[in-house]
């Protein structure tokens, strides 16, 4: 099967023309358009697939027909404003969008994203508002023993005043990665927006990788809700590893208030699981979960 998709790739990166080897490559085509009634068409040259389906997000795959250049397309109904993974499975392989550049990243299966625009009022819209700042930093951890990462959102007022801010240690979902709050989350954005409309106080926002137990991901869904042990330790050196390393880089850096009633900390799925047993179990960490 990783076979067949690499080929199935190369090819369409052939047909689109991102790649040459005949010297004239065919008529290039767009990948995706939105349309103002918020249907999507979707474009996809493969003419030697039998076979092309739309997977959604959100909905059942889609056959896709193909023309007489060998471009399958499909178009779906009218699309909630909204971001949208998306794969072509081309007989039976899915494939991400060889002309579109913005990927939802996921260790497990990353996708395609498309961008179905609303009404400025939507948390998650680009607005006409000063912007914090997305810090990315990496560091050797001597708890799990590899490299890993963790992002920064400050706030944009940050460095014209000399206060403290509050944090919040934002966790990712099982398969996530570090990126996954900003990448896909859009939680920058969505602060923000609330920090213009005076709905948040400004804050710093500290997305660290949620694994203290990397290998987790390799065992799928399954060895994460099935394998105890791993679980546990994936839990317990993640939680060493955001108190003794990612805390105090990032108090050392920050201009952060270090008490509990300035720290919160919340996440998604495994991340959500995991502010639980750190924030319950470290009442001196934070006095807000979530």
């Amino acid at each position: 099967m990783f076979i067949k998709r690499i080929l199935l790739w190369l090819e369409a990166l052939l047909l689109f023309g991102a790649v040459s080897v005949s010297g004239q490559a065919p008529p290039r085509i767009t990948s995706l358009e939105v349309q103002l009634d918020n249907r999507v068409t979707f474009h996809f040259r493969a003419p030697n697939a039998k076979e092309v389906l739309l997977s959604l997000e959100g909905a059942q795959p889609q056959p896709m027909q193909k023309d007489d250049q060998g471009v399958w397309s499909v178009t779906t109904e009218p699309l909630q404003p909204d971001f949208y993974g998306y794969l072509f499975t081309a007989d039976g392989v899915g494939l991400i969008d060889p002309l579109n550049s913005w990927m939802k990243p996921n260790l497990l299966d990353t996708e395609s994203v498309v961008h179905v625009p609303g009404p400025a009022s939507l948390p998650w819209e680009v607005n006409h508002v000063p912007h914090g700042t997305i810090h990315h930093h990496f560091y050797k951890s001597s708890v799990v023993g590899d490299e890993r990462e963790f992002y920064v959102y400050t706030p944009p007022d940050y460095g014209k005043t000399r206060q403290s801010y509050p944090v919040l240690y934002l966790l990712h979902g099982f398969s996530d990665d570090a990126s996954g709050w900003t990448a896909v989350g859009r939680a920058h954005v969505i602060l923000d927006n609330l920090i213009a409309q005076s709905k948040a106080k400004p804050m710093l926002i500290v997305m660290p990788l949620g694994y203290g137990a990397p290998e987790i991901v390799s065992h799928g869904f399954g060895g994460f809700n099935s394998d105890k042990e791993l679980r546990q330790r994936n839990f317990s050196r993640f939680t060493e590893a955001l108190l003794t390393e990612v805390i105090p880089q990032v108090e050392s850096s920050y201009r952060v208030a270090k008490n509990s009633e300035s720290r919160a900390i919340a996440g998604l799925s495994m991340g959500g699981s995991e502010s639980l047993l750190t924030g319950l179990n470290s009442q001196a960490l934070a006095s807000w979960n979530y």
